[in-house]
């Protein structure tokens, strides 16, 4: 083999950098270099421009998945986002991805009788990636690329690709076979290296790579490797797929939904972000995607994101050129019809992210949050000011990278997280609460509020409870909700006393949101595979009713936002499945029912919820309305100034900048509406208006 060189004396980025040409900002590549991070840019149609046009900070992106394809199927057009805005951006396949061995469309008829090549198929499949990626980088499939070996901390050696033409893109093989060593045909591959099945397993080596001989390593080397290229790579988000995903609720007997080698590898990934994390002090944004479970919702994707994501795949297959008899174009298995398997129709994320990033405590001071390496960090304004204070860190476990926020009339700010530990029997997962009993004082530690499947006996039930929403009724008190395994879902109230209770509904997707209405009731809506589903109080602290009125669209996975527009009167803002256009649901005056079907509301495409301010007296499209766009950045709506008629539909202008999640929205004391984004350098961003008026301007950005 090839004399690997030492990743663990010479940094990765740092040894490419000198060999292929370092840009003058430092970075490797050809990408576009980074300004400061001055928060997302500003576009010559904002509503505000305000502030200076400089290039937001794309971070930095590591993403880790089982197989050669994942991340074409479940993570973009995400990737593609990230390529584009010049991010250095490493992905890293776990398994060699051998399968059968047979390179040929899996209906092909006569495909059980050819000859398998396990190497040469594993081979063809990296080919396929290197292939779309030069695509997504540079729109040429053949662009070549530089393959080394590299030797990783742990002493594991992998090959790793830097695309000469976009040298921010590369890719890392760590090759872990999913072998057979005896008669039986016993697996010792990636997962049964996780569960301890196996102490050792083997990696393969494939025709043309650098890495030529067989390697045997231990989980303790696979995770020192991974925590290695972070510490080379430094990055500002991980994206990884699902831990713990879903099963099958179509099937009484628990069917898990996704392979299992995408999990475990997810799993490997937080092992390795917790040992960066401790190490360096890095916090990097942790992000997992749904696998095959996305195929249970409504598609989220446009047409159009949908044909990117078609196109890519399509030069991974070795579809877009003429087939070669060694198979080194691509992985033939897939075809030539990219949209015969439905996963490229959605991208959907694992624990999807709301629009409550922003709380307005009751004394009108702002409070922000966000999970970085399953930490969760508060930033808080201070009265009468522009400044904030922050970020501050709440210890107390590994958190998904979802919070539940909830104010109290008393002052006081409640958080509300999954927590999940990886013990020696499988992993535990468990709600938590913490407090701050009012403006500038720091929260408490996390107190548990257990698992609404608790009871369970089969510990794979208890892996399931969804994130969590968090409303406080007129009385002060916290309920908590989150869909349980039966995918219904479960409600409790904080507190020593509290105990879950199932609500019911059947079906739900992963992203319920609660609110408290101006009387003070508390009510919860989620979506499920049909329809929106609706729970409330018809007085404070009575008992949660379903109400069977609200019959919306199928909703599109990514969630869904509710807002009270005037007294009893709620309107859901929701996408609609494959178009990703935004659909609004006002409640009919007095709670009186809703309407058979929704008002298309326009906007630029994209994923995720959308986040809404609704002016008092005006219609559903005269809010001021904001969400992730088709290129994964901020398009907003501007209501009407005072005076101004209404409108049909919202004018929607694009913000640019990059998201990593749905933008929050917010009053502060003085009336001006306040935005804030989580950018894919880790750090919270703001922007507010220059006045109160509903038609103001926003100003420039401030990175806290």
């Amino acid at each position: 083999m090839n004399e690997p060189r030492d990743g663990g004396r010479t940094p990765l980025r740092g040894r490419l950098g000198r060999m292929l040409g370092a840009r003058p900002d430092g970075r490797s590549g050809t990408g576009p270099a980074a300004g400061p991070a001055t928060g997302p840019a500003t576009g010559p149609h904002a509503p505000a421009p305000g502030g200076e046009r400089r290039r937001p900070d794309p971070g930095s992106v590591l993403q880790v998945v089982a197989h050669p394809d994942d991340d074409l199927y479940f993570i973009n057009p995400d990737a593609a986002r990230s390529v584009g805005s010049g991010a250095e951006l490493l992905t890293v396949v776990l398994t060699a991805a051998e399968g059968d061995g047979r390179n040929l469309d899996t209906g092909y008829w006569a495909r059980g009788k050819s000859p398998q090549d396990h190497a040469g198929y594993s081979a063809a499949r990296h080919n396929g990636l290197r292939r779309a990626y030069a695509r997504m980088a540079v729109a040429d499939a053949a662009s070549p690329w530089h393959r080394e070996a590299v030797r990783l901390p742990g002493g594991l050696v992998a090959e790793v690709d830097t695309l000469l033409a976009a040298q921010h893109v590369r890719l890392c093989f760590l090759q872990t076979a999913h072998q057979v060593t005896d008669e039986r045909r016993t697996p010792r591959g990636l997962r049964q290296l996780w569960l301890g099945d196996v102490e050792r397993a083997r990696t393969l080596p494939v025709p043309g790579s650098p890495v030529r001989e067989v390697q045997e390593f231990d989980r303790e080397q696979l995770v020192e490797a991974l925590a290695g290229l972070m510490a080379d790579t430094a990055p500002t988000v991980v994206r990884t797929l699902d831990p713990d995903p879903e099963h099958d609720g179509g099937k009484s007997e628990h069917t898990c939904s996704d392979h299992h080698e995408h999990a475990v590898a997810a799993q490997f990934t937080l092992a390795a972000v917790q040992r960066h994390a401790e190490r360096t002090g890095a916090a990097p944004a942790v992000d997992h995607y749904r696998g095959y479970a996305n195929r249970y919702w409504a598609f989220n994707l446009s047409r159009a994101a949908a044909a990117e994501k078609a196109d890519l795949l399509h030069t991974y297959a070795g579809a877009d050129g003429v087939p070669d008899p060694g198979g080194d174009l691509g992985d033939f298995q897939l075809g030539t019809n990219p949209y015969r398997s439905t996963h490229l129709l959605s991208t959907a994320p694992r624990h999807a992210p709301g629009t409550g990033r922003l709380l307005r405590r009751s004394d009108g001071t702002l409070l922000a949050w966000a999970v970085l390496a399953g930490r969760a960090v508060v930033w808080e304004q201070e009265p009468d000011a522009e400044r904030w204070t922050g970020p501050a860190r709440l210890e107390g476990g590994w958190l998904v990278p979802v919070l539940a926020a909830a104010a109290g009339p008393d002052g006081s700010a409640h958080l509300v997280g999954l927590r999940r530990r990886e013990l020696p029997e499988g992993p535990e997962l468990d709600l938590v609460h913490a407090c701050s009993p009012g403006p500038g004082e720091p929260f408490g530690p996390w107190a548990s509020l257990g698992n609404p499947d608790a009871d369970r006996p089969d510990p794979r039930t208890r892996r399931e409870p969804g994130v969590p929403a968090a409303a406080v009724d007129g009385r002060g008190v916290l309920h908590v909700f989150a869909r349980d395994y039966a995918q219904g879902l479960s409600h409790r109230t904080a507190g020593p006393d509290g105990t879950w209770e199932s609500l019911g509904g059947d079906y739900l997707q992963d992203s319920p949101v609660a609110l408290t209405t101006a009387s003070g009731r508390v009510e919860v809506y989620a979506p499920g595979k049909q329809t929106v589903r609706r729970w409330f109080q018809k007085s404070p602290g009575a008992g949660f009713t379903r109400d069977f009125s609200l019959t919306t669209m199928h909703p599109a996975s990514g969630g869904i936002t509710a807002v009270e527009g005037e007294p009893d009167r709620v309107t859901l803002y929701l996408r609609q499945p494959g178009t990703a256009q935004v659909m609004a649901y006002r409640q009919h005056p007095r709670g009186a029912g809703w309407p058979e079907r929704p008002a298309g509301l326009g906007g630029h495409g994209g994923t995720g919820p959308v986040a809404a301010l609704p002016v008092p007296g005006r219609g559903a499209g005269d809010v001021l309305l904001a969400h992730r766009n088709e290129a994964g950045a901020l398009s907003v709506s501007l209501p009407p100034g005072e005076g101004k008629p209404g409108r049909p539909s919202p004018e929607w202008s694009r913000l640019g900048g990059e998201l990593l999640h749905a933008p929050s929205a917010a009053v502060d004391r003085h009336g001006r509406r306040v935005l804030a984004v989580l950018g894919p350098d880790a750090r919270l961003h703001l922007c507010r208006q220059r006045d109160a008026a509903p038609d103001s301007p926003f100003g420039p950005w401030q990175t806290l």
